[in-house]
């Protein structure tokens, strides 16, 4: 693999799924030994709920599996490997894993997920009702070494409006409120952030993220104000739009390296049932908030909320989803929609030249 190549094979994986929107990994490849090394960048994944190191584990594996999926359209296979050794998600980590390239003598492109990579939207709108969901659940856990996938279609109104609150925790706190509208991008030439066009708002409520960007202190007036309440009124009719939505869950004990695969397998499934014609809403915030008993330090903290009040109702939605003591990998609203996305739409990525260098 030249330079040139190795070039069109980061200006299509970049643009993996982020569980917050950041892109922190850069990618050096070593000509000699033909492997892209990839380094972790801290401070581009400076956001207040992502430094325990949860996100950063899904962003990555999303990452491996767009670099996977590029490099068998290019007719090349990977070789896998990690080091997570003295990692902290506040400093920089140079070869957190990397993947060694060989030449496949034959192209099998049979079943190739290439195509969806750069059409696979976050898709924020309201989706078609639960009965156009056609999935066979058996087909995907198969694919699932370290994880297991449950679909919910007609769910629980509890449960759509418990994600809808959650998602809906920005308002509690305006370090982490700031910190996530701060990654909204308005100017149309923006190489990192998301179009505000795909938040699934009108334009005048996008605005309101602008004038917040430019005046932190509006947080707290628009807070008073009632925001949030506002901001939960339109995330219940996304979530009770489909009615659907898959969890993922993590098996128990698993190493970094492990929950990396199981983040690289669901990336894999989702980009398979992108192909099929499923949108998505990841709710990261909503896997934070379950995973409540399981870890010190996530979304409940950030945002300030109060443990105590939060403690019932997440044993009562554990209990529904049926996941014991399981840690809840990602949760994502699913389903159809009337109409594709416009590419203005899609979360702007570094440029190609920034994030590769060779050695």
């Amino acid at each position: 693999m030249d330079k040139a190549l190795a070039t069109e094979v980061i200006d299509s994986a970049r643009f993996y799924m982020s569980g917050d929107n950041c892109q922190p990994f850069r990618y050096r490849f070593n000509m000699a030994t033909q492997t892209f090394h990839i380094d972790y960048i801290a401070d581009q994944a400076k956001h207040t709920f992502v430094y325990d190191d949860y996100t950063i584990l899904l962003t990555l594996g999303s990452l491996l599996e767009y670099l996977d999926t590029t490099l068998k359209e290019y007719a090349y296979s990977s070789e896998l490997a990690f080091d997570f050794e003295s990692f902290s998600p506040y400093k920089d980590k140079a070869s957190i894993c990397s993947t060694a390239v060989h030449k496949q003598v034959e192209h099998i492109n049979d079943t190739s997920l290439f195509s969806v990579l750069k059409q696979r939207f976050t898709d924020r709108r309201p989706y078609k009702g639960p009965e156009t969901i056609d999935i066979s659940v058996e087909p995907l856990n198969q694919q699932l070494t370290y994880s297991t996938c449950k679909l919910f279609t007609n769910a629980a109104k509890s449960t759509l409006s418990f994600f809808a609150g959650c998602d809906s925790a920005i308002w509690l706190s305006k370090s982490l409120g700031t910190d996530i509208m701060d990654a909204v991008a308005f100017d149309s030439k923006s190489s990192t952030g998301l179009p505000w066009r795909n938040l699934g708002v009108k334009k005048s409520d996008a605005m309101l993220i602008k004038a917040i960007q430019r005046h932190h202190w509006l947080f707290n007036l628009l807070k008073y104000c009632g925001a949030r309440f506002l901001m939960l009124h339109t995330q219940k009719k996304l979530w009770l739009s489909s009615k659907s939505f898959l969890i993922f869950t993590y098996d128990s004990n698993l190493s970094r390296e492990h929950k990396t695969i199981a983040c690289k397998q669901m990336m894999h499934t989702i980009l398979t049932l992108s192909k099929e014609g499923y949108v998505f809403q990841p709710s990261t915030m909503s896997a934070e908030v379950l995973n409540k008993p399981l870890k010190s330090i996530n979304i409940v903290s950030s945002a300030k909320m109060q443990p105590s009040k939060l403690e019932q109702q997440i044993d009562e939605q554990r209990e529904y989803l049926d996941i014991a003591e399981q840690e809840v990998q990602w949760v994502l609203r699913i389903g159809k929609v009337e109409s594709p996305l416009d590419k203005t739409a899609l979360t702007n990525r570094h440029q190609t030249d920034t994030l590769i260098q060779f050695e």
